[in-house]
């Protein structure tokens, strides 16, 4: 978790928050996105590509790859094939070289100003004395995690949907300085096409706390505890599991009920279940004198 007091309107901390938003603290099993649908866009290319120098964090993934991978989901939900969203990965995930960036800076410094432009000064004058054919270690996605950290604002992106090449970050701040410096043509034309809208600031809340009250947004973790340790209960038995029981009070998860199916050949094996378990419901079928069914229940205290 990002605590956002340290970083909100603090300029002189915004080179480490870039730095922060690339640790490597989810672990892929324990986010909010169907584990097996992260294993689908690896195979696909659709993620950030993983430094091999860090072999021993390949099953992490930083904030900023957080981000990404929910950019990926609500695209799927749309609709979008792999070929659109590669061609979106490519415009705002990959690394670009110093020279790219400094022109990109220089068009976001037409569009937001002098006074907003702060924020990226001491990264825009490292750029202009670094080795132009050097590659950056930080993307474009990261410099709009940065930014909404930053100013506390709301950003969404809105991607063309015929072209998903073509993009806009769009927040309250962005429209008036498109407005004042009479390039609201941009906005004008992107809206002559379909396009979608992916809600950037509301992933990068899920990771920041204690955050003081600014545009009344509500921050919270991306998972609970509770909530970890029940996927960590249905990913370790889902191919056995044939019912599951939540029961809440007062906004928590108290307890969870699973309901396996076993198969059991002997009655020796039924004794053993019966003897093990202190705090289960045991369901026999049986047909024709045989066993056909075995229902184990299972009730976890949290």
């Amino acid at each position: 978790m990002i605590n956002v007091v340290d970083y909100f309107s603090v300029l002189e901390k915004a080179p480490d928050l870039f730095n922060k938003i690339q640790e490597k603290v989810f672990l892929k099993t324990e986010i909010d996105i169907v584990y097996s649908d992260i294993k689908n866009w690896e195979r696909s290319n659709l993620l950030s590509e993983y430094n091999e120098s860090e072999k021993g964090n390949w099953n992490k993934i930083s904030y900023s790859e957080y981000v990404w991978m929910k950019i990926v989901e609500q695209l799927k939900d749309f609709g979008c094939n792999n070929e659109e969203v590669l061609l979106l990965k490519k415009q705002i995930v990959s690394k670009f070289k110093v020279k790219d960036y400094i022109l990109l800076f220089d068009e976001i410094k037409k569009i937001i100003g002098d006074k907003d432009f702060e924020i990226y000064s001491q990264l825009y004058i490292e750029l202009n004395n670094s080795d132009p054919e050097k590659e950056f270690n930080f993307n474009i996605l990261d410099i709009f995690i940065v930014n909404i950290i930053y100013t506390g604002e709301q950003l969404s992106l809105f991607i063309r949907k015929d072209d998903s090449q073509h993009f806009l970050p769009f927040s309250n701040t962005m429209l008036k300085e498109y407005s004042n410096y009479s390039i609201s043509s941009l906005v004008d034309d992107f809206l002559n096409f379909p396009f979608y809208n992916i809600p950037i600031s509301n992933y990068v809340s899920k990771f920041l706390s204690n955050r003081k009250d600014v545009n009344h947004n509500l921050f919270t973790m991306i998972v609970s505890e509770q909530e970890s340790k029940l996927l960590k209960i249905i990913r370790k038995n889902f191919e056995k599991i044939k019912q599951i029981k939540v029961k809440y009070k007062t906004g928590n998860i108290e307890l969870i009920e699973v309901t396996t199916i076993k198969k059991v050949a002997l009655e020796s094996k039924i004794i053993n279940h019966i003897k093990k378990a202190d705090y289960k419901k045991i369901t026999i079928d049986i047909a024709n004198g045989n066993i056909v069914n075995f229902e184990d229940t299972e009730k976890i205290k949290l």
